[in-house]
């Protein structure tokens, strides 16, 4: 009778831990991986990632592991939101279409960041990897 309660309590076990593993695949775990390249000639800092924030040194690349991504067309949708020091982003609103919007649940993709540089501001903009 012993040994019975304890294979009941072992097969118990074995179940839950399959079931948290499940779980956890299926919702928490990141499936989209994305290389992010800073191609232009400044370090951007708290670069916003599917609410992480990274730093990608400049001329160089960075690799995302991240649960979904939206994208328009072939880029991440939107502008990217990140930080080159000493210097002021660009203040412009922009409106977003939400034309073509899709979000992405696996794969991998690559991108480039290219900065545009103004007399007194600066703006980032998604860009194909090339």
């Amino acid at each position: 009778m012993i040994k019975l309660k304890g294979l009941k309590k072992l097969i118990f076990i074995a179940i839950s831990c399959c079931l948290i593993s499940s779980i956890y695949f299926f919702y928490f775990s990141p499936r989209v991986e994305i290389e992010v390249y800073n191609k232009s000639d400044f370090d951007i800092d708290s670069l916003n990632i599917d609410d992480k924030f990274y730093k990608i040194p400049k001329q160089k690349s960075l690799v995302i592991n991240c649960r979904k991504l939206t994208i328009q067309g072939n880029l991440p949708f939107g502008t990217p939101n990140g930080i080159i020091k000493n210097m002021q982003r660009d203040t412009i609103t922009y409106i977003l279409c939400g034309t073509g919007v899709e979000e992405i649940r696996s794969g991998k993709y690559k991108f480039d960041i290219k900065a545009f540089i103004g007399k007194d501001y600066y703006m980032l903009n998604w860009a194909e990897h090339k």
